[in-house]
């Protein structure tokens, strides 16, 4: 009877599948019932009544039983002996382990008055070993980038020793909420590397939806878990002494604490790092179908972050002089020069070689960029409320950026595409008035048709190149009209926008 119920077991993947969720899902429920113990009847009470004098232990202890299940993960690919379903599905149990015991050893020591600074310090060790165990085996097995792993170990690195400089300082070193979302991201992306694995035969449904991720997909999931890696570098840096002179002066601009001052930088920071993302992929070394259509979607991305870091900072009435200071630089390294790399790579490609009048148009298109950055600079330094968000004078840069390379994905006649960015760039520097972002929200045209167009645009460019593996197979011949309709719901906003600023600056002021 056992045998039949173990061979029907082994051979039936839907029961297997369902047995093993459950079999996970009901030791994660255990565990914590266990661990947690009842609900205290006493606010005083700090004994768990079931390991009474070891309870201040107990946390480190949780802690502690991270580092035999990170490296378990790793023996179970390495080992050949280990390829079998019953050794899969232990990895499975063990990174689940691995996340509630994560979350387990400090809600812990918080009901039980556990916390001891030897917890603090030994809590983000095990999220590091952790993490190094996902990253090296997802390296060596899956298709997790090299370029991955050496951020996540330089971020390793550095906060381990800000950790050492803030412990000798008699600073709090215990993990900062951050550095848990980090750990989220990084776990989730690493186990979905690790599920996509041949070596070892599926025991859970996950697998086979790991699997059906398109490459692309895992690719932007790689850079997620860097930027999330990178972001969280940030709390580390306060024991330096020009970043303590930072936070001094963000307290006298702004009475906000100094992570909420950061938010809106935080999506400036994601416009610098999709701009040089679209350079990346303008490099003809780089292997991409529709290259300009690519391109577009990182500058437009880069555009979107921007659009959003100065009404944020507005809301959260965190504006700051650094911050205004930080968002120009970026502006200029986005939307100015790696435009005008970008300009350069597209007609050294359509030339077929090193093209003259490529790098001629990208200095002029730089220039004006540069001409337009400066001269919004000087308008905003002479305004008396820096909250107040006014009109532009001139294309603001992000539009002018992505107009350009709306351009690209209309032409090929180089004639055309240099007419293109003249006109663009006379227009960034020209008086025209141009409504702003927080202003266009007040008019119906803008409020109704426009923005809802580009968003439109924006969510089929995401979604046209997150399945383009699966839509190019698929539907070859119909994906550049696709393509093309994206670039229509830009263009035609963009054309209606600049229209509209030439009524506003001439026409409504003659009557």
């Amino acid at each position: 009877m056992f045998d039949k119920a173990l061979q029907f077991y082994a051979n039936n993947f839907a029961f297997q599948g369902i047995t093993n969720l459950i079999l996970v899902f009901g030791t994660l429920t255990l565990t914590t019932i266990i661990l947690l113990g009842p609900k205290k009847k006493h606010p005083e009470d700090h004994v768990h009544p079931l390991f009474g004098g070891y309870t201040r232990q107990i946390p480190n202890i949780i802690s502690l039983l991270r580092f035999p299940l990170g490296i378990w993960v790793f023996c179970v690919h390495y080992f050949v002996a280990l390829h079998n379903p019953l050794a899969n599905f232990s990895f499975h149990l063990s990174f689940a382990l691995i996340c509630i015991l994560d979350n387990l050893d400090g809600k812990f020591a918080r009901k039980w008055n556990a916390v001891t600074e030897d917890g603090k310090a030994l809590d983000p060790a095990a999220d590091k070993w952790v993490t190094f165990c996902l990253a090296v085996t997802a390296y060596i097995y899956g298709d997790f980038r090299w370029w991955g792993v050496a951020i996540i170990f330089g971020r390793e690195i550095i906060s381990m020793l800000q950790r050492v400089r803030l412990k000798r300082r008699g600073e709090d070193v215990s993990a900062q909420w951050l550095g848990k979302i980090k750990a989220g991201v990084q776990f989730t992306v690493l186990y979905i590397f690790l599920l996509r694995v041949d070596l070892l035969p599926g025991t859970i449904f996950l697998e086979a939806i790991a699997q059906a991720f398109p490459k692309n997909m895992m690719l932007w999931g790689t850079i997620l878990l860097c930027f999330c890696t990178l972001i969280s570098l940030f709390p580390f840096f306060r024991s330096f002494s020009y970043v303590n002179a930072y936070t001094q002066s963000q307290r006298r601009e702004s009475n906000k604490p100094w992570y909420i001052v950061m938010i809106p930088n935080i999506f400036t920071l994601g416009n610098y790092l999709c701009g040089v993302t679209a350079v990346f992929f303008a490099m003809p070394e780089v292997e991409v179908q529709h290259r300009s259509f690519v391109v577009l979607f990182w500058v437009l991305s880069a555009a979107l972050c921007d659009a959003f870091d100065g009404p944020i900072a507005r809301k959260l009435k965190a504006h700051s002089d650094f911050g205004a200071t930080l968002d120009s630089s970026t502006d200029l390294s986005t939307f100015g020069l790696a435009t005008a790399v970008i300009i350069y790579l597209r007609f050294s490609e359509l030339k077929g070689a090193m093209s003259n009048m490529g790098i001629i148009l990208a200095i002029v298109y730089f220039l004006y960029v540069h001409l337009r950055l400066a001269y919004f600079t000087k308008l905003a330094e002479q305004k008396e409320d820096k909250s107040i968000k006014s009109d532009f004078v001139g294309m603001p840069s992000p539009t002018g950026a992505v107009a350009v390379l709306v351009a690209f994905t209309f032409f090929e006649n180089i004639y055309l595409l240099s007419s293109s960015i003249v006109l663009i760039s006379l227009l960034m520097y020209s008086k025209l008035d141009f409504i702003s972002h927080s202003n266009s929200l007040k008019h119906k045209l803008y409020k109704y048709f426009l923005i809802p167009a580009l968003l439109t645009g924006f969510g089929m460019l995401l979604v046209l190149i997150f399945q383009q593996p699966f839509v190019s197979s698929h539907f070859s011949r119909e994906l550049i009209v696709y393509f093309h309709l994206c670039s229509w719901f830009l263009a035609v906003p963009i054309g209606i926008y600049i229209l509209d600023a030439t009524y506003r600056s001439y026409i409504t002021v003659r009557d």
